[in-house]
């Protein structure tokens, strides 16, 4: 993805809030690249780190363009019922930053603050969960989301919902 140094004080914001490894190309007004990762950005001017540790401050005047590149997509990832799985295996486990990790980008902030502020919450929904079963009963995947009927069961209590998913980066990723 290529964005203007207008763009990129955005873009910077929204990848810095993540735990995402990554690495950009910064491409100069001379046609010179370099390859860091931005560490900071003020007064029109971006802090990197190239990778052998070296710190630049390259003013937004002359970058012609960042390149940002993300990851290689996850395996536990590939499909939407590999994400469920991992978010059923993380909630019965009460591994909450894996739960966060299987919802979209965008809802993990929330999310995360969420479940920082309702402790009681976080343990009556781990003892909702002890014991209860969950099966995908279907799925359909339509460009980049997909739906899954789950049926969930605990002795006598039979439910069934929908958990949507969305195509983020070569991963299956849940939305509320």
């Amino acid at each position: 993805m290529r964005l203007r140094p207008t763009l990129a004080v955005a873009a910077l914001a929204l990848l810095a809030s993540t735990a995402i490894a990554r690495a950009e190309v910064i491409q100069l007004i001379d046609n010179t690249q370099v390859s860091g990762k931005i560490v900071h950005f003020y007064d029109g001017v971006f802090a990197v780190e190239t990778a052998d540790g070296h710190k630049l401050d390259l003013p937004t005047s002359k970058i012609k363009s960042i390149t940002f590149k993300l990851p290689p997509a996850r395996a536990e990832f590939s499909t939407p019922e590999k994400t469920f799985a991992r978010y059923k295996d993380a909630l019965v486990k009460s591994d909450f930053p894996k739960v966060i990790d299987c919802y979209a980008l965008m809802y993990q902030g929330l999310l995360a603050a969420q479940m920082n502020q309702s402790g009681d919450e976080l343990k009556k929904m781990q003892k909702e969960v002890e014991g209860m079963k969950f099966e995908i009963k279907g799925s359909k995947i339509s460009g980049s989301s997909a739906t899954l009927k789950i049926q969930r069961s605990k002795g006598e209590d039979v439910e069934t919902a929908e958990i949507h998913l969305v195509l983020e980066n070569g991963e299956w990723k849940m939305t509320p």
